[in-house]
Formats: structure tokens, sequence, C-alpha cells
């Protein structure tokens, strides 16, 4: 006897913080993805000191848990990964669907109409936010990654299409990052350079992380670029 098979849908509650100085319903978001076994709180931490600009940043959490470490935790995940770059681009789409349903949800429900969006990404946070980002520039302006490359072979219509409309990105990297040398942000920067995306790469002494020094760099880079005037 042949086995029926089907599916049924489900709903995945993801949760979030609203978090940042700013007051004004038109000021700056930025979507903050934090790594793989992470969550938005232990993000939030790394990251606190960039809450004095004058922006918010909305930090989900991601999606799918992941236990890891020893003894054992559970983390959670922007995506299930085992290799197969096929699966891999059908799960970004995945995930890309829940993150821009959720931005759309917290804008709408407390009011904010920002005027300018950022995506800052870590580690997976970061492969998932790079693409989010560029593939969307009618809705942000504006892309960090931090330990984790731009995937910029599978965006090769929609580099361009950023560059036109005024997409700027800042690149942060650990020379002595274990899971992702730094050569492969280096090949980022040159592919997103050479499609005309204004583009800065900066190298820390560190390893896969995300310290004081680069969040540092990223405050200053928000504040050029993205901080209201006057703020």
């Amino acid at each position: 006897m042949n086995p029926v098979r089907g599916s049924f849908p489900v709903q995945i509650d993801l949760a979030w913080r609203l978090d940042g100085a700013a007051t004004d319903p038109v000021a700056p978001l930025v979507l903050a993805l934090h790594g793989q076994g992470m969550d938005e709180n232990l993000f939030a931490l790394l990251i606190q000191k960039l809450f004095t600009l004058p922006c918010r940043f909305l930090l989900p959490r991601a999606p799918w848990p992941f236990e890891h470490g020893r003894p054992p935790r559970i983390g959670w995940s922007w995506y299930p990964y085992d290799g197969d770059q096929e699966r891999f681009l059908g799960e970004l789409v995945r995930t890309e669907r829940m993150l821009l349903g959720l931005l759309q949800h917290v804008e709408t429900t407390h009011g904010l109409r920002p005027q300018r969006r950022i995506v800052l990404g870590f580690s997976q946070g970061g492969y998932c936010g790079g693409v989010l980002a560029l593939r969307h520039p009618e809705l942000f302006a504006g892309l960090v990654v931090s330990g984790a490359r731009v995937k910029t072979e599978v965006l090769g219509d929609e580099i361009p299409a950023a560059a036109a409309g005024g997409f700027r990105v800042l690149l942060c990297h650990g020379r002595r990052d274990a899971f992702v040398p730094l050569e492969a942000a280096e090949r980022s920067r040159a592919a997103l350079a050479a499609g005309g995306v204004p583009v800065e790469l900066h190298a820390f002494d560190s390893g896969h992380s995300l310290g004081r020094a680069q969040v540092g760099t990223i405050a200053t880079w928000l504040g050029r670029h993205f901080a209201p005037p006057g703020g």
C-alpha cells in the first residue's frame, strides 16, 4: 500500500524586543539579527552601546530552536543548513517572509514610520540579513554585516539596483575568525563595490565575535550616515 503524504501549515511566533533612544515615529529603524545559538536578549547585550543613537532597534528571535554547547542549551537559528545550496536559498526566502511580516506588524502596531531602515546582522544573522536587505532596497537603505559574508553570487541583479537607490554597506570582520575567513569579507567588499554600492570593510584583532571595537565602528557609521540631523 502506498503512503499518503501531505503537509499542514502551522504558525510560528517570533518573539521580539524594541530598543533605542528614539522618540520620533520617523526615526531610523535598525533590524538587528543575532547569530546562530543566540537570542534577542543576548544580542541586545552585545549591541547595547548602540541604543544611545537616535534610532530604534528591532531585535527578533530566530524561529528555529537550536541545541548547542556543553552542557547543551537552547539557542535559536534563522534557518536549517546542511550545505545544500538550493535548500539554503529556499529557507532564506521563508525567513525573509517572516521578517518582512514582523517588520510591518511592529511598525503598524506602534505607529512607526521610519524614514530609513537598516539591517544589522551578526554571523548567521549577517548571511540572512544581507540577502534580505539587498533584495528590498525599497525598504532598506543600508546594511551592516559582522562575522559573515554577503551572498553576492545570488544577488547579481539586486546589487546594482540597490546601488542606484543610494544603498550603502558596512562590513566588520575579525582577522582571527576561524569560522568565516577575512578573505570572504574581502570578496564581499569587492563584489559590492563592483556593483556600485558604497561599502566599507573594517578588520579587527578578534575572532568570530562582535566586541566593543566593532560596536563602536558600527555606531560611528550609523551616526554618520543615518542619524537624523541634530540627533
